[in-house]
């Protein structure tokens, strides 16, 4: 057993053993720590359980999670405080159970999950861009938070110095942070609290955390988790399944959300296409051929599991379409025409050099989607499921790829996490050691 999951919830338990699923660890989760033993234990690499600690007192809670680090301690593992994203329960103490049990050992707390839209700024937690304390987590009947600073609401249950570091000093690298996190330890912090906005500042944090030396107690909701088990003992997420690449035909304001949000979450290997180049005859090749190269590099390159072509990222971007029919002499439904039938070509071009490392595909808006699918010879698609209302997922029938799972979504469809669920949709049903059909 290499990672211990403290949670204070089963569901909780559950959510950060599946980020590290996904990342091709071996995970259980057990209902009751009494059933634990060396044998069950050593056979997964990460062990999850649950202290059922949210509700009930903070000198219960504490003696539940003093129990369950002395439970595992013989195995040497490295613990994690599983917390609630929305920081209910009694956190300050079931740290402290921990801290207790190792003298040396300090506490880092980043209470972001980006892609859940949870983010840590200027000390403060937000959901989806509201104050903790203005959502309904105030008003939950068993463990209300009043509060939205992150500190100040674990400072109120330990009995341990805490500290913060906001995100000015995170974006500032991690031989910085580094620093800051041993001064602040060096001064009787030994816990710290840390902002977040992105997964990549979560990185950041990760690694600061192995410069500092010291041996760091990740206190989250998973993502923190998640990352520094893959700093330490090295992911198999990019050998474990292939590749989902996303066609984006839309240019609506709320496709570029979509995208804002999935680049801010996920780290695409995004390659934006210019549409003027598509248009003109004399230049499409010459376009298509700089795109698949850049690809291609992204490919080989291996950073992302998620590889995608859009027109634009942003709205300033968008073509107007009546100026430019007028400046060519072309109708817009013409000019259309040919920016969707060139994302189709790039489509299937790129599909073609990845050398069957892309596993499904994504796209959004109408046309584009009918293009890629004339393109690669689809005869149909085989309906499995909706993700959300008119987003679809199914496997092709027939053509170039058959069988090859797909999500077909209409540019004005969803909010701004909409994507990245489809992409996240996606990415389970290629992959080697978490797949569903």
């Amino acid at each position: 057993m290499k990672l211990y999951v403290i949670a204070d919830d089963l569901t909780g338990a559950n959510a950060t053993s599946v980020l590290l699923a996904k990342e091709g660890f071996k995970c259980s989760t057990f209902i009751d720590s009494a059933l634990l033993n060396d044998e069950n234990m050593s056979r997964c690499d990460v062990v999850a359980i649950s202290t059922d600690s949210r509700g009930i007192t903070k000198e219960e809670a504490y003696a539940r999670v003093s129990e369950e680090v002395q439970r595992v301690k013989h195995l040497q593992p490295v613990y994690t405080k599983r917390i609630d994203s929305t920081l209910r329960g009694n956190i300050g103490a079931e740290i402290d159970a921990i801290l207790d049990q190792d003298k040396n050992s300090i506490a880092v707390v980043v209470a972001s999950y980006p892609d859940s839209g949870r983010i840590s700024i200027g000390g403060f937690l937000l959901v989806d861009s509201v104050p903790l304390q203005n959502t309904l987590v105030a008003k939950d009947p068993k463990c209300p938070v009043t509060n939205s600073s992150v500190k100040e609401i674990i400072q109120s249950q330990t009995k341990f110095k805490v500290s913060d570091i906001q995100i000015s000093d995170v974006l500032r690298g991690e031989e910085f942070l580094s620093r800051k996190i041993n001064l602040l330890v060096d001064e009787g912090n030994r816990i710290i609290v840390i902002d977040a906005v992105t997964n990549d500042e979560i990185e950041t944090i990760v690694k600061a955390s192995a410069l500092t030396k010291l041996n760091v107690i990740p206190v989250d909701p998973g993502p923190f988790t998640k990352c520094l088990m893959n700093t330490k003992y090295g992911s198999s997420h990019v050998g474990q399944g292939k590749k989902v690449f996303f066609a984006i035909g839309s240019v609506s304001k709320t496709t570029i959300g979509q995208i804002e949000n999935l680049v801010a979450t996920k780290s695409p290997a995004l390659v934006k296409v210019n549409p003027l180049k598509l248009i003109d005859d004399e230049q499409i090749d010459q376009e298509v051929e700089r795109v698949l190269h850049i690809i291609e590099g992204k490919l080989k390159l291996n950073q992302s599991n998620i590889v995608g072509i859009t027109t634009t990222t942003r709205e300033d971007e968008v073509l107007n379409l009546s100026e430019l029919s007028e400046k060519l002499g072309m109708d817009e439904e013409a000019i259309s025409v040919k920016i969707n039938k060139g994302l189709a070509k790039i489509t299937e071009l790129a599909l073609e050099l990845s050398n069957s490392s892309i596993g499904a595909l994504y796209t959004s808006g109408g046309d584009v989607t009918m293009e890629v699918m004339k393109r690669l010879g689809v005869e149909g698609i085989d309906i499995k499921d909706e993700i959300i209302p008119l987003a679809v997922y199914g496997r092709f029938i027939g053509g170039k790829y058959p069988n090859m799972p797909a999500i077909t979504k209409g540019g004005l469809i969803g909010d701004k996490k909409t994507l990245s669920l489809c992409i996240d949709y996606l990415a389970t049903k290629v992959s080697t050691q978490y797949y569903v059909k």
